[in-house]
């Protein structure tokens, strides 16, 4: 995706003056914080706060994914969120990591809610946004001397107790913070910060690759579930769009197999349409999904959750059409995970079908590619297709 860094700016630049002046400050983190990659395994790790206090539900709303797509925030909205944040930084390793600046780094991927600290910066920031297909922008990077708390930061007794367990392996204690209500966007800071697995284990995790672990620890073990129960009967689709990204998402009678298909719709009748697509079939994957990536784990964890809410088996088509128009911007891998959590939001706008020709035709007329394209491109597709065949030729 291409974009128009003086337009993305522009949304933000009345944060230019407060940012770049600032050195020392007392800001309310949301609380945030951010493990990089590149030069691993030494990479920069660090906390994200505005230079000034804000009230809780204002702080709050600065790295919250799942309040964003609650309160439908519009690009502008998310842009200015995320810009008047500091990231205030330091290089560390990602393994053996000691230090304060490490340890109130951890702490601070535990609070709950939005928590004063005070910032001292070897400099002023720089006043910049860096954008990622997985995460949400961050801007504003400056090395960082000292941070620490205001006040004594809010942290669950669970939290705090799974933390602390340093015999429990990183996937089953993911699994706890889930099943205890721990939002994902809050677990992926958790094991990003190495706070998770047993002890000699524990490492920082860039945050990147914390996103697609998480999202992918527990579809994984959603989909062990969904495989006891009995088969959907019917054909179920699903609907949804958010800051220009479409989503069909189609539920097939069957056993467990999944794809994503996904598009930018091109901007003429020339321009070639570029498709990303992954797959798995009943018994899953054993390679990365390389070409969908991130968004493959993240939508996969949508529809397992849907699954397992109503106790039933089925396969899914995920067609994704992106605007690039509307969608100016990455924001990251959430926006696919909560629009498609969105789509499952309401049973009553779900359309059921007796035939996947009739509901393909539904989902096909509500996209601006076309029908043939999509269908070039689906393994899924071309599977059902094939059984079909073969059926037709068992006896009865």
């Amino acid at each position: 995706m291409k974009i128009d860094y003086s337009k993305v700016m522009d949304k933000v630049k009345f944060w230019k003056r407060a940012i770049e002046t600032a050195k020392d400050f007392t800001g309310t983190s949301p609380p945030s914080v951010f493990v990089g990659r590149y030069g691993y395994p030494k990479v920069y790790v660090g906390v994200l706060a505005p230079p000034l206090q804000q009230e809780q539900s204002a702080a709050a709303m600065l790295d919250s994914p799942e309040r964003w797509y609650e309160r439908q925030a519009s690009i502008e909205q998310i842009l200015n969120f995320r810009g008047q944040m500091i990231y205030s930084r330091f290089v560390s390793p990602v393994k053996n990591a000691s230090g304060r600046l490490v340890e109130t780094t951890k702490e601070l991927a535990m609070v709950k809610k939005p928590t004063d600290i005070e910032v001292q910066l070897k400099k002023q920031p720089k006043f910049k946004m860096t954008f990622d297909t997985w995460a949400t922008p961050i801007g504003n990077p400056a090395q960082v001397t000292n941070v620490q708390f205001t006040e004594n930061p809010s942290i669950e007794r669970k939290v705090d107790y799974i933390v602390s367990d340093t015999d429990a392996k990183a996937h089953d204690a993911t699994l706890e913070l889930y099943k205890y209500g721990i939002p994902v966007s809050r677990i992926q800071k958790i094991f990003s910060a190495g706070l998770l697995g047993v002890h000699i284990q524990r490492k920082f995790v860039p945050t990147k690759w914390s996103i697609t672990s998480v999202d992918s620890i527990l579809s994984s073990q959603l989909i062990d579930h969904l495989k006891d129960y009995q088969e959907l009967g019917e054909f179920r689709l699903f609907s949804n769009t958010y800051l220009g990204n479409h989503f069909e998402i189609l539920l097939i009678p069957g056993p467990w197999r999944f794809e994503v298909i996904e598009a930018m719709v091109p901007e003429s009748a020339y321009q070639k349409i570029r498709f990303y697509s992954d797959w798995e079939n009943y018994w899953g994957r054993k390679t990365y999904a390389s070409s969908v990536a991130g968004g493959y784990y993240a939508v996969r964890m949508a529809v397992t959750e849907y699954l397992d809410k109503i106790k039933r088996q089925a396969g899914c088509l995920v067609l994704r059409e992106i605007d690039s128009q509307t969608y100016y911007a990455p924001l990251g891998v959430w926006v696919v995970r909560q629009t498609s959590r969105g789509a499952f939001e309401n049973e009553s706008d779900c359309l059921r079908f007796s035939s996947l020709d009739r509901a393909l035709d539904t989902a096909f007329n509500r996209l601006r590619i076309k029908r043939e394209n999509w269908i070039m491109e689906s393994s899924l597709l071309k599977e059902l297709r094939q059984q079909k065949r073969v059926r037709e030729f068992l006896p009865h």
